[in-house]
């Protein structure tokens, strides 16, 4: 800003009319400079304070994204908010004019107890009067009549037994070793463990998410003295022998026209060229819609398109992922085709309704709005169990129109709002993935989001939490492995414990393709044992 002085003494010739007019140009020109950097300060603190309420919310906050919309906040009361309406627009109480919403009912279940399995053995237990006490007070005596049956369920610890196995020697004469039998097949040749044994301990570990040194405090209370070295160095002999199995079900996922993945972070501390705090990753492919679901975990250091390019090397079909940029290498190979995952779309929206500024909430929740609507199509599919051709015509007359409408809504709004706020990045990340959250509506078989693949990451999720990390490379590998063939029987209704006991005992007998493929069908039905 120039003083008057200044300006009289550059140019005398300067009115004392010019001479202001300068100096308020000036003041504004100095206005508007600390407007505009006010504008960014505030921008600023309101992305902050989103920040801090995210860290809360993901801190103390709980995890279920659950999004209440204003009829559902009414629910109970609705009948005072609309006769308060009423009354305050000056309205009777039998106007027609009233607006009416329907609103799902809402019945609470009893809870019902499910009866006791039939192939369990029942021990009976009768229980009688006393001698004195079958008699009427006039001294009738008294005949049974009928009975009453209550069941209770009996536990009983695990029972360890020793199985010896006599190999029998033959000769001409006493000290000959001509011939001998030959001993039992088994995976862990020299060591103690059978099918059932190394089937329990993996299914506790990758199933039940008990780690190997909790399992050695079970085994010692049994007084068997099994150390957590000794059971992981047969994780990852077993390991290697369900290879080919996993190589089985690498190659029907591969041949499937749709599959899914997903990665979450694990860690290793002992990798060459690597600091033991390193994040690493395990990724995860899986089929959502096949009738046998397959669900592969693998391990990779790295989080990088080259991963993806290597898992789905020649593969052709649709492939569903997040929008994370490792998956954009995808669309350069021939004939795949990407697929978004709108849990993702929705959960961006969400976090900005929950915790980003109260100026866009408005805007959010009206996206959460479109996403219902979209989830409740899904869920009428489900309830009328359609096939896939009428799940496409219904998402071609319902769901395709509400997806036109939601993008014309999100470029008229996506403008007004700071890029960088909760919101902002909300829409970036929808207009960004929109072409792949809607293609879906391409074919019925497709799912709407990436759940099925993100449900099976839980096992491992799970674990991670209690083993906290793997201590070498080839345990991580281990892990992956039999975390896919547990996680692929339970996802079929096939008992992990069975499916495993059942390979482990029939693997060192296989030795042909054939035998593999035939193996490895026991992951989808149930062993006949």
């Amino acid at each position: 800003m120039y003083s008057t002085a200044i300006l009289k003494q550059a140019n005398p010739l300067f009115s004392e009319d010019a001479i202001l007019q300068i100096e308020n140009e000036s003041v504004k020109d100095l206005i508007a400079k600390k407007n505009e950097q006010i504008a960014q300060y505030e921008e600023e603190n309101e992305r902050l304070r989103e920040m801090i309420c995210e860290l809360k919310r993901q801190r103390f906050g709980p995890k279920r994204e659950r999004w209440e919309s204003e009829e559902q906040a009414c629910l109970f009361n609705e009948a005072e908010i609309a006769s308060q309406k009423t009354l305050a627009e000056g309205e009777t109480e039998s106007s027609d004019a009233d607006e009416m919403i329907e609103i799902k009912g809402y019945q609470r279940k009893r809870g019902k107890r499910k009866p006791l399995p039939k192939e369990l053995p029942r021990e009976v237990v009768v229980l009688d009067l006393q001698a004195e006490e079958k008699f009427a007070e006039d001294g009738t005596p008294l005949r049974v009549i009928g009975k009453e049956v209550s069941e209770k369920l009996f536990y009983e610890p695990a029972q360890m037994k020793v199985i010896e196995y006599h190999r029998l020697r033959y000769g001409v004469d006493t000290g000959d070793t001509g011939k001998i039998a030959q001993p039992v097949p088994s995976i862990i040749p020299k060591g103690i463990a059978t099918p059932s044994l190394l089937a329990q301990i993996i299914t506790s570990k990758y199933v039940d998410g008990l780690p190997l040194y909790r399992q050695e405090k079970i085994f010692e209370r049994l007084n068997i003295d099994l150390s957590r070295g000794t059971m992981a160095r047969w994780i990852v002999q077993a390991a290697h022998a369900c290879q080919p199995i996993w190589n089985c079900l690498e190659e029907r996922l591969l041949l499937s026209p749709y599959v899914s993945c997903d990665e979450t972070w694990t860690q290793v501390l002992k990798e060459d060229g690597r600091k033991a705090e390193s994040q690493s990753w395990m990724w995860a492919r899986a089929t959502p819609t096949e009738e046998k679901k397959i669900v592969l975990f693998d391990y990779d250091p790295h989080r990088s398109g080259a991963v993806a390019k290597r898992l789905f090397a020649d593969y052709k079909g649709a492939i569903q992922v997040d929008g994370y940029s490792a998956y954009n290498i995808l669309e350069t190979q021939e004939g795949v085709k990407r697929l978004g995952c709108n849990m993702h779309g929705r959960r961006k929206f969400y976090e900005a309704w929950k915790t980003g500024s109260k100026s866009g909430q408005n805007l959010a929740a009206q996206a959460l709005r479109y996403y219902r609507k979209l989830y409740a199509i899904e869920e009428k599919a489900k309830e009328q169990n359609l096939t896939w051709e009428q799940r496409h015509e219904l998402r071609q007359q319902e769901a395709r129109p509400l997806w036109d409408e939601m993008k014309i809504w999100a470029e008229k709004n996506s403008g007004i709002v700071p890029p960088k706020s909760k919101l902002g990045e909300s829409f970036h990340y929808f207009l960004g993935e929109y072409q792949y959250l809607r293609a879906y509506l391409g074919d019925g078989r497709y799912e709407m989001d990436n759940g099925f693949v993100e449900r099976a990451i839980k096992y491992f999720a799970i674990g991670r939490n209690n083993w906290l990390f793997s201590d070498s490379v080839d345990g991580a590998k281990a892990s992956s492995t039999l975390y896919s063939l547990a996680v692929t029987a339970h996802l079929n209704g096939v008992n992990p414990y069975e499916a495993l006991r059942d390979l482990f005992t029939e693997l060192p007998k296989a030795a042909t393709c054939e035998s593999y493929e035939e193996l490895t069908n026991r992951l989808f039905t149930p062993s006949l044992r």
